[in-house]
């Protein structure tokens, strides 16, 4: 396998150039164009509240979905956000469980 490097222009560029791809066959065969908005680690630990081994233990056990490119995680939005309200449904439910 061979490797490439890329500078950040021409990589922005490409990036641009597989969007604009996508978008036209999405137009093209009539569906809307959905481009997910990815998180990478230190986001996830900030919207969630945890620590950095707290999202491994949620990677290895698969309660949160990842995608991995070369050494970096990255996580969905819609994701992050299902769990957060997951954890937010368990914590409510825990407290009117205590308060009885």
């Amino acid at each position: 396998m061979g490797y490439f490097i890329i500078t950040d222009t021409n990589w922005a560029r490409l990036r641009d150039e597989i969007l604009s791809l996508a978008e036209t066959c999405h137009k093209a065969f009539g569906e809307q164009s959905r481009h997910t908005d990815w998180l990478h680690n230190g986001d996830v630990c900030k919207l969630l509240n945890i620590s950095k081994r707290t999202l491994q233990h949620y990677r290895d056990t698969g309660v949160l979905p990842f995608s991995q490119i070369g050494h970096k995680c990255y996580y969905k939005r819609e994701d992050v956000e299902r769990l957060l309200e997951t954890k937010s449904v368990k914590s409510n439910t825990d407290k009117s469980k205590n308060n009885k």
